[in-house]
C-alpha cells in the first residue's frame, strides 16, 4: 500500500478514548464516512514510524516544554516491508495547531544510507527519490541537528473518509507499541505496547471548518481536544500503561 500525497498543511484534532466509547463512535460515524481504500475491509492498516532525534531528545523536549513551534523527522512504513519496499521519509512540524507535513518515497535501504551520512548531497542524487526537493530540505535538517535513530512506534490504524469531503479523515489509532532497539523498519512492527490496550487514539485531521455533524458527534461523546504526541508518551510506557489515560 502507497499513499502517494506527499505535502500537507492541516489541523489533526486528538482524543483519546475508551473501547466502548470508539464502538459508539463507529456506529454514529457511520452515515457520514467511508472505509479507507488503502486498508482491508475494515478500514485497517499498520504503521510502523521510525524517529530520529538529537542525542538529547531535542525534539522530544520540545514537547515536553510546551513550545509552540515543534518540528521532527521520521521515518515511515505500511505494514510488513523490506529493504526494497517503499518508504516515507518525512519532516513534521507544527505551529500551535497547524501542522505542516512534507514527505518522500523512496527504498527503505536507500534512506537508511541517506540519513546515516553527514555529507550534503550533490547535483545529483544516487538514489531513486519521488521528490528531490524536499529530500534536500531534509538533508539540511538532519546534518543541521546530527539526528540519529531513537526509537520505532508501531500500531494499528483504521481510517475513513467523510463522504462528502474526502479531505478530512478519521483515524482511530490502538495497540501502540514501542522500542529502542533492533532499529530496522524490516524488521517488523513489535515492540512493548505502552498504551492500556482498552484505549484508542481517535484523530480528526483536516484542513477548514469542521462539518457540524462531526462536531456534533464529537460533543454527544465527550471527545474534546486532547494533545497527545505518540513519540513523547512512549518515553513513559510505565506511567502511561499504570494511569491508563496519561496525555502529554
Amino acid at each position: 500500500m502507497i499513499l502517494a500525497k506527499e505535502i500537507f498543511t492541516r489541523y489533526e484534532l486528538k482524543h483519546v478514548v475508551d473501547s466502548k466509547t470508539y464502538t459508539q463512535l463507529l456506529r454514529a460515524l457511520e452515515p457520514y464516512t467511508k472505509k479507507d481504500a488503502h486498508g482491508d475491509k475494515d478500514g485497517r492498516y499498520t504503521i510502523s514510524s521510525l524517529y530520529y532525534d538529537t542525542i538529547t531528545d531535542s525534539f522530544h523536549h520540545e514537547r515536553m516544554f510546551g513550545q509552540n513551534f515543534r518540528q521532527k523527522l521520521r521515518l515511515r512504513v505500511y505494514n510488513d516491508t523490506s529493504l526494497d519496499g517503499k518508504a516515507f521519509l518525512e519532516i513534521k512540524k507544527k505551529h500551535k495547531k497547524l501542522v505542516n507535513k512534507r514527505r518522500t518515497l523512496m527504498k527503505l535501504g536507500d534512506v537508511y544510507d541517506f540519513v546515516a551520512s553527514r555529507q550534503a548531497l550533490g547535483d545529483d542524487l544516487p538514489f531513486e527519490v519521488s521528490n528531490p526537493q524536499i529530500l534536500r530540505e531534509i538533508d539540511f535538517f538532519k546534518n543541521l541537528y546530527r539526528l540519529e535513530p531513537r526509537l520505532i512506534v508501531s500500531y494499528e490504524r483504521q481510517a475513513f473518509q467523510t463522504i462528502n469531503d474526502e479531505e478530512i479523515r478519521i483515524t482511530f489509532d490502538s495497540n501502540l507499541r514501542n522500542r529502542r532497539y533492533d532499529l530496522r523498519l524490516e524488521g517488523g512492527s513489535y515492540g512493548e505496547t505502552y498504551l492500556d490496550p482498552d484505549f484508542y487514539v481517535l484523530e480528526v485531521k483536516l484542513m477548514g471548518r469542521m462539518p457540524l455533524w462531526l462536531t456534533r458527534i464529537l460533543s454527544e461523546h465527550r471527545c474534546g481536544i486532547q494533545p497527545f504526541s505518540k513519540y513523547s508518551n512512549s518515553f513513559y510506557t510505565d506511567l502511561m500503561m499504570a494511569e491508563k489515560k496519561k496525555i502529554l
